[in-house]
C-alpha cells in the first residue's frame, strides 16, 4: 500500500505527527458530522412523511414521497464526483536528460477543502433562501396532502 495515499508521507516533504493527526482528525470529524446530520435529517423526513401519508393508499404514498426525497439527495453525488475530477490538478513531471533531474510543471491541488467549504456555504444559503417555503409546506393541513380517493362524491 502506498503510504502517500494514507497521508503519512508526501513527495519531497515529511510531515510531523501533529500535522498527520490534525489531518485525520479533520477528515474523521467532517465525516462523522455529515453522518450525524444525515441521520437526523432522515429521521425528521420519515416522521414528516409518516404524518402526511394518505390512509387511502397506505404506504405507497409514503414510498412515493421517500423516492422523491432519495432522488433529490442522491443525484448531486454524481455531480460532486465529476467536479472533484475537474478541480483536481496534479504535477506533471518529466526527467530532463541534460540536467539529469526531474522537472515538474504545475502543482498538486486537492479540491477537498474547497468542496467542503463550498458545499457548506451552498447548504446554508439554500436554508436561508428556502426556509420559509419549507415551513410553508410543513404547515399545510393534512387535507392538502390527501389524494381524496375515498371521498364520497355524491
Amino acid at each position: 500500500m502506498d503510504l502517500a495515499m494514507l497521508g503519512v508521507v508526501k513527495r519531497g516533504k515529511s510531515h510531523t505527527m501533529y500535522e498527520r493527526l490534525s489531518f485525520w482528525l479533520a477528515v474523521v470529524s467532517s465525516t462523522a458530522g455529515q453522518a450525524i446530520a444525515s441521520s437526523l435529517q432522515f429521521n425528521a423526513q420519515m416522521t414528516f412523511f409518516a404524518s402526511r401519508a394518505d390512509p387511502a393508499i397506505g404506504g405507497s404514498y409514503m414510498t412515493l414521497l421517500n423516492t422523491a426525497a432519495n432522488l433529490g439527495g442522491t443525484w448531486p453525488s454524481s455531480f460532486v464526483m465529476w467536479l472533484v475530477g475537474v478541480l483536481t490538478e496534479e504535477e506533471h513531471c518529466h526527467f530532463d536528460k541534460k540536467t539529469k533531474s526531474n522537472i515538474c510543471v504545475g502543482r498538486n491541488r486537492d479540491p477537498y477543502v474547497g468542496m467542503q467549504v463550498g458545499s457548506t456555504l451552498h447548504g446554508l444559503l439554500w436554508i436561508f433562501f428556502f426556509q420559509q417555503h419549507v415551513y410553508g409546506l410543513a404547515k399545510l393541513p393534512d387535507d392538502a396532502w390527501r389524494t381524496h380517493l375515498l371521498d364520497d362524491d355524491s
